[in-house]
């Protein structure tokens, strides 16, 4: 460590400033603590990452033994005429241990630099300025005074390549003064320090800003090429936002280094990537090495297949023609089965790959909306939200393209909310056509069982109508009265389900924890009075992780969504329900969106 002596920028009077190199014991002070002692070290590759001012140094502390960045006016030498006074033994144990740590690495500086080393989980890893030449496509022939020139040209500040983004890390806290930095730095898991065989560059004092023109003049064009890209981000834009200071005189030199015979390459921001993940340990920044979740695979709707419940209905088809707009999960399980019992039935779908099996089987295929409608008598629409359901009535080429409908009936089945349901409902009454909205309970199983629950609300006749289809595909049908009843009573139960899920998966996440078979709690939950087949089958699939769907995560959040804006009408406090949403919403934002709905399971354990 050495020592000059300079005017400060800031007053004018004379201070001592100190150029600070890895390895050198100091005394370091943190908002909120008193001065620690500590030692520079290279920075941890998740500090980083980090947002920190200029003139900062990485401080290891001793007793604690965790990173931050430091500010250059917050330290001070180990030794020195105030080692006497920072270092009385009247302060906290924490602080007494963190003496006897130091004093023990003086005597013995094997174990704690083995420590750093073994954070990283790499013997010779990279410093900063490594990583620089990585960013920057630099061979390794380069020598060191193209290094120190660089430093100098950046008046000492070494650019750093950003790591993994690690949220929880925090070098600041303002808590009591007596409590250990530990209390206020995460220790990182991964570290940076020398490499063999490579200089650090050394971070200049403040005097080193006055450069002058001639020294300048003189550098290299690599030099050169060394500070403007210094500036710059891996894709090349500029890193203003990280508070880099670009010098007039770099800028200038730009040309010069690009056109020099002996321009470094760049090399592409995955191929940085691929070196940055070779070096670190496997435990280091977890967050990108989360592993990527895959969609479950679409399962194509088996036309052979037969219910034997379904079978063992007595049946007596319709003579009417029924449209379906929608072939999605519950509603290709609902044609299949209307074409089973026999009943004729016309088809249309956004993708029209899918009717192609409905085809095969004997049914209609129509090229819109607007087609289906008039070809049919009873027109069904199952979609997946409120926003799809208008859009195919009030849509282009939708059913309310037809001025006037003849007393045709219109059912809806998708999950609406009642506002939803009454528009349509009111647009259809206006082109001389019958309503009925028809919500579907139950999953995809039980929909190719023919074990649904329906809920009907509008006008009566059509739901005499659409019997024979009703007693196919459901056990039970429920005629509530007005149009909307049977949307509330839908979404009523959907919020009692979902609020059940997330209680599920919260509960079999903390046996896991404790070790506990999963299956054990299972079969026991089987055995009290709470069992509830749902709940079963939801749990044995949280057990296996098997989340193929039966009622997409989605859907169930949709639900949910839709529950909270209907209380919200009536200032209803659902705060349950709405912690259950938010849950189901985090677990959409990991990528289970299209999974069951137990894949709730996943956020509830991690």
């Amino acid at each position: 460590m050495s020592k000059n002596k300079k005017l400060s920028l800031s007053g004018g009077d004379t201070a001592e400033k100190f150029i600070y190199k890895p390895k050198d014991l100091i005394w370091a002070k943190m908002k909120g603590f008193t001065p620690w002692p500590g030692m520079i070290v290279e920075p941890p590759l998740d500090l980083l990452a980090q947002q920190r001012r200029a003139n900062t140094k990485c401080v290891f502390f001793f007793g604690s033994r965790n990173f931050a960045w430091i500010e250059e006016n917050n330290i001070k030498p180990f030794e020195g005429p105030w080692k006497d006074e920072l270092a009385k033994v009247s302060k906290p144990a924490a602080f007494r241990h963190a003496m006897t740590d130091i004093e023990k690495y003086i005597d013995d500086p094997a174990e704690v630099d083995e420590q750093i080393n073994d954070s990283c989980g790499v013997p010779n890893h990279a410093t900063e300025a490594d990583f620089d030449k990585i960013r920057d496509g630099l061979d390794g022939e380069e020598n060191a005074a193209d290094e120190a020139a660089t430093a100098d040209g950046n008046n000492g500040v070494v650019p750093h390549v950003v790591g993994s983004p690690d949220e929880g890390d925090s070098v600041e806290n303002n808590a009591d003064s007596s409590a250990s930095p530990s209390a206020a730095v995460t220790t990182t898991p991964a570290a940076t320090g020398k490499s063999g065989g490579k200089r650090t560059p050394k971070a200049k004092s403040v005097s080193a800003v006055s450069v002058s023109k001639s020294a300048k003049a003189s550098a290299s064009k690599s030099a050169q090429k060394r500070r403007v890209s210094a500036h710059q981000t891996p894709s090349g834009a500029s890193s203003a936002k990280r508070g880099r200071r670009v010098a007039s005189g770099d800028v200038a030199g730009d040309d010069a280094a690009g056109s020099s015979p002996n321009a470094r390459r760049r090399i592409e921001t995955d191929a940085l990537m691929a070196t940055l993940a070779a070096k670190r340990a496997p435990n280091a920044i977890a967050l990108l090495d989360r592993p990527v979740v895959t969609r479950p695979e679409t399962q194509a709707i088996d036309m052979n297949s037969r219910s034997n419940t379904l079978a063992d209905r007595d049946i007596v088809p319709s003579e009417q023609t029924f449209g379906f707009l929608g072939l999605g999960m519950m509603g290709s399980t609902i044609v299949k089965d209307l074409i089973y019992t026999g009943h004729k039935v016309v088809v249309w779908n956004r993708t029209i790959d899918k009717c192609q099996p409905f085809v095969e089987a004997g049914a209609e295929v129509k090229d819109t909306p607007m087609d289906v409608v008039e070809a049919a008598d009873v027109i069904f629409c199952c979609v997946s939200d409120p926003k799809g359901a208008k859009d195919l009535v009030f849509g282009n080429c939708g059913v309310l393209q037809l001025k006037d409908l003849n007393n045709k009936a219109y059912v809806e089945m998708s999950t609406i909310d009642p506002e939803t349901s009454t528009d349509i409902g009111e647009g259809i009454k206006q082109c001389n056509g019958r309503y009925l909205e028809a919500q579907i309970h139950g999953s995809r199983q039980e929909a190719a069982d023919g074990m649904l629950i329906i809920l009907a609300g509008g006008d009566r006749s059509v739901f005499e109508e659409c019997h024979s289809c009703f007693k196919t595909i459901a056990k039970n049908t429920f005629f509530l009265g007005n149009v909307g009843n049977a949307c509330k009573v839908n979404l009523i139960l959907q919020t009692i389900l979902g609020v059940s899920l997330v209680g599920l998966a919260e509960a079999l996440a903390l046996a896991d924890r404790f070790s506990i078979s999963l299956n054990d709690i299972i079969d026991i939950f089987d055995l009290t009075s709470m069992k509830s087949p749902l709940l079963l089958a939801k749990g044995k699939e949280m057990a296996k992780g098997d989340f193929n769907p039966q009622q997409p995560l989605s859907h169930m959040q949709r639900d949910l969504r839709l529950v909270l804006n209907m209380a919200e009408n009536l200032d209803q406090s659902m705060p349950v329900t709405s912690i259950t949403n938010e849950v189901f919403k985090h677990t959409k934002r990991l990528g289970y969106s299209e999974h069951d709905s137990s894949a709730v399971f996943v956020r509830s354990r991690f």
